[in-house]
């Protein structure tokens, strides 16, 4: 199962293809990326875990409680996107959890304005502290890590698209959002523009993993298997690989600031 229908976009991002044979995961859909490519890396670690069936996804309208409840009852085997390591702590009697996908540290995402801003797309990190940012308080991981910045937070719990309005409409000058995968790192989103703050980028302090039913009757040796083949991925470099050709990690921004280092090295003031 997985958040949302990204059936369509998958399926034309295989093109006729077995999930086994993708070595290149450069983007030819609009939209975030990652959430394909876990797919595809998930059937290949299980694959070369020794599982070799195919995956039935049963795709969920929502991330919440009510998807976890489906694994945690045993209904269903596994999660097919990752999730916060922080976001499961409470659930961890009831999943396996595998080892890393998205390792701490390797999590940026970027400030984002609207295009026709045009005065705030160039500033010094001493000029960020006066401004606004639209935060989801239920996203602890997005939250802690603006809450480690001197950006001033705008609480708000609703729609991601509500969010990105309110950039729009400059109730608010930023949202923290992962870097778009184009060339210029531009988010297109209705036919309205956004991007990132130059030289400015934000580390989200938690690592991200997939999670297996321990209630499934399957769910021990999936679960062993999926961390046989997420090890054999990492260590041939397919992982590392997947990750920075879907622009998950951005090597754009490799040298951008980060505005809570602090986070990542406790020992820098």
């Amino acid at each position: 199962m997985q958040s949302e229908n990204f059936t369509q976009r998958y399926q034309s991002f295989l093109n006729g293809r077995s999930p086994y044979e993708i070595r290149d995961f450069h983007a030819t859909t609009k939209g975030s990326h990652i959430e394909i490519i876990e797919m595809i890396l998930l059937q290949q670690a299980l694959k070369l875990g020794g599982i070799d069936r195919p995956i039935v996804f049963n795709p969920k309208p929502s991330i919440n409680i009510l998807e976890y409840s489906d694994l945690i009852a045993g209904d269903s085997l596994i999660l097919a996107r990752s999730v916060w390591h922080e976001d499961i702590l409470n659930y961890r009697g009831s999943l396996y959890v595998s080892t890393p996908l998205v390792k701490f540290g390797e999590y940026e995402a970027g400030l984002y304005v609207a295009k026709r801003n045009v005065h705030l797309h160039n500033l010094a990190k001493a000029q960020i502290d006066n401004l606004t940012v639209v935060a989801n308080p239920r996203w602890k991981v997005d939250w802690r890590a603006l809450h480690n910045t001197d950006l001033n937070i705008v609480s708000f719990i609703g729609p991601w698209e509500t969010m990105l309005e309110m950039v729009e409409t400059s109730v608010v000058d930023a949202m923290l959002i992962n870097f778009s995968v184009s060339d210029s790192l531009e988010l297109n989103f209705e036919n309205r523009l956004y991007v990132p703050i130059n030289n400015i980028k934000v580390f989200l302090p938690d690592s991200r993993h997939f999670v297996v039913s321990k209630r499934h009757p399957e769910g021990r040796a999936v679960f062993h298997a999926l961390n046989k083949g997420l090890g054999i991925l990492r260590t041939n470099g397919t992982i590392e690989k997947a990750l920075k050709q879907s622009g998950f990690i951005n090597e754009k921004v490799t040298d951008w600031q980060t505005i809570n280092i602090q986070m990542l090295n406790p020992g820098l003031q």
